[in-house]
Protein backbone atom coordinates (compact mmCIF):
# COMPACT_ATOMS: atom_id res chain seq x y z
CA UNK A 1 0.00 0.00 0.00
CA UNK A 2 2.82 2.42 0.91
CA UNK A 3 4.72 1.60 -2.29
CA UNK A 4 1.61 2.23 -4.38
CA UNK A 5 1.02 5.55 -2.65
CA UNK A 6 4.61 6.65 -3.23
CA UNK A 7 4.49 5.73 -6.92
CA UNK A 8 1.20 7.55 -7.40
CA UNK A 9 2.45 10.71 -5.75
CA UNK A 10 5.74 10.79 -7.59
CA UNK A 11 4.24 10.05 -10.99
CA UNK A 12 1.99 13.08 -10.70
CA UNK A 13 3.31 16.01 -12.72
CA UNK A 14 5.78 18.07 -10.66
CA UNK A 15 4.68 16.22 -7.54
CA UNK A 16 6.76 15.61 -4.46
CA UNK A 17 6.86 12.58 -2.17
CA UNK A 18 8.96 12.14 0.92
CA UNK A 19 9.76 9.97 3.88
CA UNK A 20 11.79 10.56 7.06
CA UNK A 21 15.10 10.15 5.24
CA UNK A 22 14.28 10.67 1.56
CA UNK A 23 12.45 12.90 -0.86
CA UNK A 24 11.11 11.91 -4.29
CA UNK A 25 10.39 14.22 -7.20
CA UNK A 26 9.04 14.02 -10.70
CA UNK A 27 11.29 16.12 -12.95
CA UNK A 28 11.30 17.15 -16.59
CA UNK A 29 14.41 16.74 -18.72
CA UNK A 30 15.60 19.28 -21.31
CA UNK A 31 14.62 16.88 -24.09
CA UNK A 32 11.02 16.84 -22.88
CA UNK A 33 11.16 13.37 -21.37
CA UNK A 34 10.03 12.65 -17.83
CA UNK A 35 12.36 11.45 -15.10
CA UNK A 36 12.41 11.02 -11.33
CA UNK A 37 14.76 12.09 -8.56
CA UNK A 38 15.27 10.60 -5.10
CA UNK A 39 17.28 12.43 -2.39
CA UNK A 40 18.50 10.24 0.50
CA UNK A 41 19.61 12.50 3.36
CA UNK A 42 19.61 10.36 6.50
CA UNK A 43 22.87 9.73 8.35
CA UNK A 44 22.66 6.04 7.60
CA UNK A 45 20.92 6.39 4.30
CA UNK A 46 22.65 6.13 0.96
CA UNK A 47 22.75 4.10 -2.17
CA UNK A 48 20.58 1.26 -0.91
CA UNK A 49 17.76 3.57 0.15
CA UNK A 50 17.87 5.60 -3.07
CA UNK A 51 17.75 2.50 -5.27
CA UNK A 52 15.07 0.90 -3.11
CA UNK A 53 12.79 3.94 -3.48
CA UNK A 54 13.57 4.14 -7.18
CA UNK A 55 12.52 0.49 -7.56
CA UNK A 56 9.24 1.23 -5.77
CA UNK A 57 8.55 4.12 -8.13
CA UNK A 58 9.34 2.11 -11.28
CA UNK A 59 7.34 -0.90 -10.15
CA UNK A 60 8.02 -3.79 -12.56
CA UNK A 61 10.18 -1.67 -14.84
CA UNK A 62 13.94 -1.43 -14.56
CA UNK A 63 15.58 1.58 -12.89
CA UNK A 64 17.79 3.42 -15.37
CA UNK A 65 20.04 5.96 -13.60
CA UNK A 66 20.67 9.24 -15.39
CA UNK A 67 22.73 10.98 -12.68
CA UNK A 68 24.15 9.80 -9.34
CA UNK A 69 25.52 12.21 -6.76
CA UNK A 70 27.60 11.09 -3.76
CA UNK A 71 28.32 13.14 -0.61
CA UNK A 72 30.64 16.13 -0.97
CA UNK A 73 34.24 15.17 -1.85
CA UNK A 74 33.28 11.55 -2.41
CA UNK A 75 34.22 10.72 -5.98
CA UNK A 76 33.14 7.07 -5.82
CA UNK A 77 29.50 7.57 -6.79
CA UNK A 78 28.81 3.86 -6.96
CA UNK A 79 29.62 3.42 -3.26
CA UNK A 80 27.32 5.94 -1.55
CA UNK A 81 24.72 7.57 -3.77
CA UNK A 82 22.69 10.29 -2.01
CA UNK A 83 20.92 11.85 -5.04
CA UNK A 84 19.65 9.59 -7.80
CA UNK A 85 18.00 10.89 -10.96
CA UNK A 86 16.54 8.10 -13.06
CA UNK A 87 13.97 6.97 -15.58
CA UNK A 88 11.92 3.82 -15.62
CA UNK A 89 12.23 1.25 -18.36
CA UNK A 90 14.96 0.42 -20.86
CA UNK A 91 16.85 3.16 -22.63
CA UNK A 92 15.17 4.25 -25.84
CA UNK A 93 16.84 2.84 -28.90
CA UNK A 94 18.39 5.39 -31.21
CA UNK A 95 16.40 5.93 -34.32
CA UNK A 96 17.62 3.72 -37.09
CA UNK A 97 18.51 5.56 -40.27
CA UNK A 98 16.05 5.01 -43.02
CA UNK A 99 17.31 2.32 -45.38
CA UNK A 100 18.79 3.78 -48.47
CA UNK A 101 17.09 2.68 -51.64
CA UNK A 102 19.09 0.15 -53.54
CA UNK A 103 19.99 1.68 -56.86
CA UNK A 104 18.36 -0.16 -59.68
CA UNK A 105 20.91 -1.01 -62.35
CA UNK A 106 20.02 0.37 -65.73
CA UNK A 107 18.55 -2.16 -68.11
CA UNK A 108 21.03 -3.68 -70.50
CA UNK A 109 21.10 -2.05 -73.89
CA UNK A 110 18.93 -3.78 -76.44
CA UNK A 111 20.75 -6.07 -78.83
CA UNK A 112 21.68 -4.40 -82.06
CA UNK A 113 19.05 -4.69 -84.70
CA UNK A 114 19.92 -7.10 -87.48
CA UNK A 115 21.01 -5.31 -90.62
CA UNK A 116 18.28 -4.62 -93.08
CA UNK A 117 18.27 -6.91 -96.10
CA UNK A 118 20.20 -5.48 -99.00
CA UNK A 119 19.92 -6.37 -102.62
CA UNK A 120 22.56 -5.60 -105.23
CA UNK A 121 22.60 -6.59 -108.87
CA UNK A 122 25.70 -6.67 -111.06
CA UNK A 123 24.66 -6.72 -114.70
CA UNK A 124 26.06 -5.97 -118.13
CA UNK A 125 29.31 -6.49 -119.97
CA UNK A 126 31.20 -4.44 -117.34
CA UNK A 127 30.85 -7.30 -114.84
CA UNK A 128 32.45 -10.22 -116.68
CA UNK A 129 34.17 -10.74 -119.98
CA UNK A 130 32.27 -12.84 -122.49
CA UNK A 131 32.00 -16.45 -121.38
CA UNK A 132 34.25 -15.73 -118.37
CA UNK A 133 33.75 -15.81 -114.59
CA UNK A 134 36.54 -13.36 -113.73
CA UNK A 135 35.36 -10.06 -112.27
CA UNK A 136 36.16 -6.94 -114.25
CA UNK A 137 37.45 -3.76 -112.49
CA UNK A 138 34.05 -2.04 -112.60
CA UNK A 139 32.44 -5.02 -110.89
CA UNK A 140 35.15 -5.13 -108.22
CA UNK A 141 34.62 -1.41 -107.54
CA UNK A 142 30.90 -1.98 -106.99
CA UNK A 143 31.61 -4.87 -104.64
CA UNK A 144 34.16 -2.78 -102.71
CA UNK A 145 31.52 -0.08 -102.21
CA UNK A 146 29.10 -2.70 -100.91
CA UNK A 147 31.70 -4.03 -98.46
CA UNK A 148 32.40 -0.50 -97.17
CA UNK A 149 28.70 0.18 -96.61
CA UNK A 150 28.35 -3.05 -94.63
CA UNK A 151 31.40 -2.41 -92.45
CA UNK A 152 30.69 -3.38 -88.82
CA UNK A 153 27.66 -5.51 -89.69
CA UNK A 154 27.43 -9.28 -89.70
CA UNK A 155 24.82 -10.85 -91.92
CA UNK A 156 23.22 -14.22 -91.36
CA UNK A 157 23.22 -15.22 -95.01
CA UNK A 158 24.65 -13.79 -98.21
CA UNK A 159 23.01 -15.35 -101.22
CA UNK A 160 24.59 -14.94 -104.66
CA UNK A 161 22.58 -16.07 -107.71
CA UNK A 162 24.13 -16.14 -111.19
CA UNK A 163 22.31 -15.83 -114.53
CA UNK A 164 23.20 -15.83 -118.24
CA UNK A 165 21.47 -14.82 -121.45
CA UNK A 166 19.87 -17.41 -123.69
CA UNK A 167 22.82 -17.96 -125.99
CA UNK A 168 24.67 -21.22 -125.50
CA UNK A 169 23.49 -24.59 -124.30
CA UNK A 170 21.55 -24.98 -121.10
CA UNK A 171 24.32 -27.06 -119.50
CA UNK A 172 26.98 -24.52 -120.46
CA UNK A 173 24.94 -21.59 -119.20
CA UNK A 174 24.18 -23.38 -115.92
CA UNK A 175 27.87 -24.01 -115.23
CA UNK A 176 28.86 -20.46 -116.24
CA UNK A 177 26.21 -18.88 -114.01
CA UNK A 178 27.36 -20.99 -111.05
CA UNK A 179 31.01 -20.02 -111.54
CA UNK A 180 30.13 -16.33 -111.76
CA UNK A 181 28.09 -16.55 -108.53
CA UNK A 182 30.99 -18.29 -106.80
CA UNK A 183 33.42 -15.66 -108.06
CA UNK A 184 31.35 -12.84 -106.54
CA UNK A 185 30.82 -14.65 -103.21
CA UNK A 186 34.52 -15.43 -102.92
CA UNK A 187 35.44 -11.79 -103.55
CA UNK A 188 33.02 -10.56 -100.88
CA UNK A 189 34.31 -13.09 -98.36
CA UNK A 190 37.98 -12.43 -99.06
CA UNK A 191 37.59 -8.65 -98.83
CA UNK A 192 35.92 -8.49 -95.43
CA UNK A 193 32.16 -8.82 -95.81
CA UNK A 194 31.02 -10.48 -92.55
CA UNK A 195 28.42 -13.22 -92.87
CA UNK A 196 27.66 -16.48 -91.10
CA UNK A 197 27.35 -18.26 -94.41
CA UNK A 198 27.56 -17.63 -98.14
CA UNK A 199 25.25 -19.46 -100.55
CA UNK A 200 25.81 -19.54 -104.31
CA UNK A 201 23.47 -20.81 -107.00
CA UNK A 202 23.46 -20.79 -110.79
CA UNK A 203 20.24 -20.54 -112.79
CA UNK A 204 21.59 -20.34 -116.34
CA UNK A 205 19.28 -18.52 -118.74
CA UNK A 206 16.17 -18.94 -116.57
CA UNK A 207 14.27 -16.01 -115.08
CA UNK A 208 15.34 -13.29 -117.55
CA UNK A 209 14.69 -9.66 -116.61
CA UNK A 210 14.75 -8.39 -120.20
CA UNK A 211 14.36 -9.69 -123.73
CA UNK A 212 17.08 -11.88 -125.17
CA UNK A 213 16.29 -10.61 -128.69
CA UNK A 214 18.48 -7.50 -128.31
CA UNK A 215 22.04 -6.94 -127.17
CA UNK A 216 20.90 -4.53 -124.46
CA UNK A 217 18.37 -7.03 -123.15
CA UNK A 218 20.89 -9.85 -123.15
CA UNK A 219 23.34 -7.64 -121.21
CA UNK A 220 20.71 -7.17 -118.47
CA UNK A 221 20.09 -10.91 -118.30
CA UNK A 222 23.82 -11.63 -117.83
CA UNK A 223 23.78 -10.69 -114.17
CA UNK A 224 24.57 -11.67 -110.60
CA UNK A 225 22.04 -10.90 -107.85
CA UNK A 226 23.37 -10.47 -104.30
CA UNK A 227 21.04 -10.57 -101.30
CA UNK A 228 22.39 -9.85 -97.80
CA UNK A 229 20.19 -10.89 -94.86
Amino acid sequence: MAATLVATMVLAACSTSQGPTWNGYSVGLPNGQRAFRVDCHGIFEGQGTCYSKAAEICGNQQVRPIEQVAPLADTDTTRDVRVLTFQCGPAPQPAQPAPQPVPVPPPPPPPPAPPAPKHVTLAGDATFDTDKATLRPDARAKLDALIDQARGMTFNTVTVNGYTDSRGSAAHNMGLSERRAQSVAQYLHDHGLQAKRFETRGFGASDPVATNATAAGRAQNRRVDITLE
